[in-house]
């Protein structure tokens, strides 16, 4: 669990610096060496880590003008990490560079945009399609193949009369269950890649799929039995834990950072966030600019490099064919 604390620890220590006030010229640290004046210590602080302050303190500007953090919920948030270290956390504080306010002011940044990706990372419907899947659990086998030629050629062989578990020995590259005939046994929402899980969910009992394309390569797949899930409470009492699960999943994936850069960058645009500074524009402009922003600019750039190379080649071949007159 160190890692709570210790991926915290720069958000932490940055948004921090901006506490060092008073005169320019007095000294924050002394030594025999020579004197650091709060001056010199925020220049040099602006210049390491001001775009990243200055990320981390608009974040926090734009997510908390529409989403509440409670004190009591980061207490919460404070007393469990505290638990899991116990009689270690105020050493694992110190370790990270971090005082107990430190963390408690990082804590409710990352709580606001937990907040911020429930609420616009994930739409409505599929909370309730994943609600609803979630009353059945699923009995099912598959076969997972290369490509989609084979995953067909996988159907018509089934199709044709051979047997489910016979064509998983010999085609599956899923190992696991090849063995097995491509048996999975009980499964529930959340438990497969979301491609296989939607189809799973949409087939009629005993029916092949067509082939179903994820990262793994591309499925065949047959449920065999369904069942209700027991103690599945009403929607409004199960659509917050949802959100959570999905969440995590999105964080699992490394999909959550993206959308909650985009998540920001649109809120701080709606803002009007500007900056004076002329040595944080660049940084402002970036944050500021979605992932889709982005990569248009960046198609944008390349396409204009080719054009630019291709106008160059040919005034090169006019140069040429001059000379050559």
């Amino acid at each position: 669990m160190k890692k709570t604390v210790l991926s915290l620890t720069l958000a932490a220590s940055v948004l921090a610096l901006g506490a060092c006030s008073g005169g320019d010229s007095k000294a924050i640290v002394t030594s025999k060496v020579g004197d650091i004046s709060v001056a010199d210590f925020n220049e040099k602080a602006k210049a390491l880590t001001g775009s990243y302050v200055m990320q981390q303190l608009v974040t926090e500007k734009v997510l908390a003008d529409k989403y509440e953090v409670t004190d009591k919920e980061i207490k919460e948030a404070y007393d469990t990490t505290a638990s899991q270290f116990g009689d270690g956390f105020t050493q694992a504080l110190a370790e990270s560079g971090l005082t107990e306010q430190g963390f408690k002011d990082s804590l409710r940044v990352q709580l606001l945009q937990e907040k911020a990706l429930k609420d616009q990372a994930i739409k409505e419907e599929d909370v309730k399609k994943y609600y609803e899947q979630m009353k059945t659990e699923l009995n099912g086998r598959h076969i997972l193949v290369a490509d989609e030629k084979t995953a067909k050629e996988v159907i018509a062989k089934i199709k044709g009369g051979a047997k489910f578990a016979d064509v998983a020995k010999e085609y599956s590259t899923d190992t696991g269950s090849a063995k097995n005939g491509g048996e999975l046994g009980w499964f529930s929402v959340g438990s497969m890649v979301d491609e296989f899980n939607d189809a799973a969910y949409a087939l009629e009992l005993n029916t092949l799929s067509e082939p179903v394309k994820s990262s793994f390569g591309y499925h065949v797949i047959e449920i065999t039995d369904k069942r209700d899930v027991k103690g599945v409470g009403e929607f409004k009492d199960e659509e917050d834990n949802i959100r959570s699960t999905m969440i995590n999943k999105l964080n699992q994936t490394g999909e959550a950072q993206t959308i909650l850069k985009d998540i920001v960058a649109k809120m701080a645009k709606d803002a009007d966030v500007k900056t004076s500074d002329k040595d944080l524009k660049e940084s402002l402009k970036f944050f500021t600019t979605t992932s889709e922003e982005q990569a248009k600019a960046a198609e944008e750039a390349a396409k204009k490099a080719e054009d630019n190379a291709a106008k160059d080649s040919e005034d090169k071949a006019e140069d040429t064919d001059k000379e050559s007159k």
